[in-house]
């Protein structure tokens, strides 16, 4: 069992949050309008695809080394009606017995993985083989169903800074990402009750998980990058 401080989970966790809190416009609430927009009961296609490719942008995922920014936001249109059909994924509950789940979870990282790559053959006129990457697929899976993090650079580092071993995505290590939140669900539930009457809106497990690793993937990061060129 990894048993954190409370303190240092909160303190993370808050650090996060108090950007969103202090601009209305933070492009970090892209994560909370695209997640609120999945869970409704009233679901439009094409909005639901300009949510998720509005968030997608606000994380980075429209670079100018992506495939994604030479398309429109219907591009996603097929990869959200198979993300609805999943939509029993935002309620799963990792206090119990979630093999299934964690199945079903990487099947549909697979299957976002394969359809971009199947159906996305040429990029702004020209014939190319396209690179979909973890971050890309788990970023969707966040935004619209919160059920696993999103393996970005900074996620990765926080989980190795932790001691969780990682080499590429796989159901192993996020089965520790899964069990480190059992072993500190208190302190995560803790925070979100927190957030919850800041904001209003409850956070997923995971989105609080993937808030905790990142902002300590990010704070590392900064750390490194002000340290004198020779000691680095």
């Amino acid at each position: 069992m990894i048993r954190i401080g409370m303190n240092d989970i909160k303190n993370k966790i808050l650090k996060f949050h108090r950007q969103l809190e202090s601009d209305n416009n933070h492009r970090y609430k892209s994560w909370e309008h695209c997640y609120t927009y999945f869970k409704g009961n009233k679901i439009d296609v094409d909005s639901a695809c300009l949510h998720m490719s509005f968030y997608l942008a606000s994380w980075g995922m429209y670079r100018g080394s992506s495939f994604l920014l030479w398309k429109d936001y219907l591009i996603h249109k097929e990869v959200v009606k198979h993300i609805l059909e999943n939509k029993h994924l935002q309620k799963v509950d990792y206090s119990k017995e979630n093999d299934s789940h964690i199945n079903e979870i990487f099947n549909l990282i697979r299957w976002i993985k394969n359809w971009y790559k199947e159906n996305i053959n040429s990029i702004n006129g020209v014939v190319r083989e396209i690179n979909v990457t973890d971050t890309l697929a788990t970023k969707i899976v966040l935004g619209t169903l919160g059920c696993i993090p999103a393996y970005d650079r900074y996620f990765i580092d926080g989980i190795r800074f932790k001691g969780l071993s990682y080499s590429r995505l796989k159901k192993s290590n996020f089965t520790q990402v899964v069990k480190y939140y059992l072993d500190n669900r208190d302190q995560f539930d803790y925070v979100n009750l927190e957030i919850i009457k800041n904001s209003g809106i409850n956070y997923p497990a995971m989105k609080l998980v993937d808030m905790y690793f990142w902002e300590i993937g990010f704070e590392a990061d900064k750390k490194i990058a002000r340290q004198p060129a020779q000691l680095k």
